[in-house]
């Protein structure tokens, strides 16, 4: 029986060692990026009027075919901006797709053609001796253009039951409670210390907003009145009458904690005393959502007037475009483009 024993531990180590050697990422030795291989590019560009209604207002953004196409031509010439920095300007180790796409339609908040631009880089690689390519799900980066409501989901999150069946609560309807939904939704905290850079250029953390310094701000800071009234709204909508009871008088009565005064002092997230986390103190996450009033509407709408990057620090960008390297990773060239970009190169980009 013990002998048995033994075969049995003895095949199933066999199978775990095999396993490991079939499994195990490929290691330097492996894979060698072909950084010298001359590369290409293109541009894929989306319609950008075929967005279609905004689902949080049931609303249609109706850009036309000449926005959709000199929006496109505004995205391709950022596009060159960007491939100023050595690693695309050079297009060496990979094919470049620069992909044109449609962004988020918002009635209420937006006015310019939103859009994305996402950069593809199909890496080169020899493999085993032959020479092999990411194609699938390649190494990538985007950035978001005319969009200020990007960290919308960054706040409360409450759930829409307007498709509710069978509601008790006769203050419920689908529209009563799409609006409620959609208008509580609008909140959200900033997402993280802001560094004003330059004018036209704050960073949040890993997060870069350029924009247009002369315009009001692109977010703009709610009160403890107006986040509770919105919050409020919403449980009085809601399908369920006996949710609703409970949640409206809990609500309220945190509301009703504040004097007057402290109402409308501006909303900042951390309260441990409320539900919400809400309260007035001050600190680093205030309660935003997005301003309308920033958008120059004497500019055409396929003019860009925002723009939302993602960069972690540069410290971080040299340790993984390091590393990348030496492991033979594609996004050793993502890293190295956050490396290389020059924030400040992107300001005149920006419409006045």
């Amino acid at each position: 029986m013990m002998e048995i024993y033994k075969i049995i531990l003895r095949t199933l180590s066999a199978y775990l060692m095999l396993t490991v050697l079939i499994f195990q990422p490929l290691s330097a030795q492996d894979k060698t990026l072909l950084t010298e291989k001359p590369g290409t590019f293109k541009f894929r560009r989306d319609m950008l009027n075929g967005l279609g209604p905004d689902y949080q207002y049931r609303k249609t953004c109706n850009f036309t075919n000449t926005e959709s196409e000199v929006a496109l031509n505004a995205l391709e010439k950022l596009v060159q901006v960007f491939r100023n920095c050595p690693v695309l300007k050079e297009n060496k180790g990979f094919d470049a797709i620069y992909d044109l796409g449609i962004g988020r339609c918002n009635s209420k908040y937006g006015y310019p053609v939103p859009s994305t631009i996402a950069f593809y880089l199909s890496t080169w690689s020899l493999y085993k001796g032959k020479e092999v390519q990411w194609t699938i799900e390649p190494p990538q980066w985007r950035l978001e253009v005319n969009m200020t409501d990007k960290y919308k989901d960054n706040g409360f999150n409450e759930t829409d039951f307007s498709n509710a069946s069978g509601p008790t609560n006769p203050a419920f309807s689908e529209e009563a409670m799409s609006r409620a939904t959609a208008e509580v939704n609008e909140l959200f905290y900033q997402p993280g210390v802001k560094e004003a850079i330059k004018p036209g250029i704050d960073r949040y953390g890993e997060i870069y907003v350029i924009y247009n310094p002369d315009r009001p701000p692109y977010w703009q800071q709610v009160t403890i009145r107006e986040a509770y009234r919105l919050l409020i709204n919403y449980w009085k909508c809601i399908p369920e009458k006996a949710e609703s009871d409970v949640m409206v008088s809990a609500v309220q009565s945190e509301f009703n904690r504040f004097s007057e005064a402290e109402k409308d002092r501006y909303a900042y997230f951390g309260d441990p005393e409320s539900v919400y986390r809400i309260g007035y103190v001050k600190n680093d996450t205030p309660v935003l959502r997005p301003n309308p009033e920033y958008w120059n509407k004497t500019l055409p709408r396929s003019a860009i007037q925002i723009m939302v990057l993602e960069i972690p620090g540069a410290e971080v960008v040299k340790n993984k475009m390091n590393n990348c390297l030496q492991v033979g990773d594609g996004y050793y060239y993502i890293y190295r483009l956050l490396d290389e970009i020059n924030i400040s190169s992107l300001l005149p980009v920006i419409g006045k």
